[in-house]
């Protein structure tokens, strides 16, 4: 993936009217190709940009940071590592699921940004348009190779899924999240992983949506799951 990030890199760098254009890049992707590749649900979470106010890396890339023995630091990845978990291991108790079941979840994963620059606790919705309108192309050739069999776009406001797969529209389930089918991939809009919302009723919501969605959609999905 050097090059992805290389190309986008440059096409940033010509883009001189988008904020935080100039940021270090933050690169993304798999965590741990070979435990991604021994799942058979092949989760890739979308999230929205690097928080720096969370750290000091003004560079890095996830796949170094959530690779450890105790990778699963703030809310947002314990989450995102709940979710994980649930998703491959068809949604135990939330009272069942470990620190070690975490941190492995969190590892068989993958992970991206739409806008790859850091950015702050709270990320513009027109900025992430304009990074998504400059680089749609290059991030469905990220997603593409990435090759997940369910995406979980936590971006909060559906317009950012509609405009990344070209979705003219999305059903919504009867919790009011939408999904969407694209490349024989499901793609589900679910809150942020830094949701203030309680972390087990997060947790049953994603349970129910998720049920719902692989469901209605299973026959455009050619029973991939």
């Amino acid at each position: 993936m050097d090059l992805f990030f290389q190309e986008l890199e440059i096409l940033y760098k010509k883009s001189t009217s988008l904020a935080d254009y100039n940021n270090g890049i933050i690169r993304d992707g798999i965590i741990d190709p070979i435990r991604f590749n021994k799942q058979t649900t092949k989760i890739l979470f979308i999230a929205k940009e690097h928080n720096r106010l969370n750290d000091t890396y003004e560079s890095g890339e996830y796949a170094e940071w959530w690779n450890g023995v105790d990778s699963v630091r703030y809310g947002f990845s314990h989450r995102i590592s709940e979710w994980a978990y649930g998703i491959l291991h068809n949604f135990p108790t939330y009272e069942s699921i470990t620190y070690v079941d975490k941190n492995e979840a969190l590892q068989s994963i993958a992970f991206i940004n739409l806008k790859k620059t850091w950015g702050s606790a709270s990320a513009d919705p027109i900025v992430l348009s304009n990074y998504v309108a400059l680089s749609k192309t290059l991030l469905q050739q990220q997603i593409q190779a990435i090759s997940p069999t369910i995406i979980l776009s936590c971006l909060r406001y559906d317009y950012l899924p509609k405009q990344l797969f070209d979705f003219a529209n999305m059903k919504t389930t009867p919790h009011g999240f939408q999904y969407g089918v694209w490349d024989n991939k499901l793609v589900i809009n679910f809150y942020h992983p830094s949701a203030r919302k309680n972390k087990s009723v997060l947790y049953s919501q994603l349970k129910e949506v998720v049920s719902f969605a692989l469901s209605d959609s299973h026959a455009l999905l050619h029973s991939r799951y």
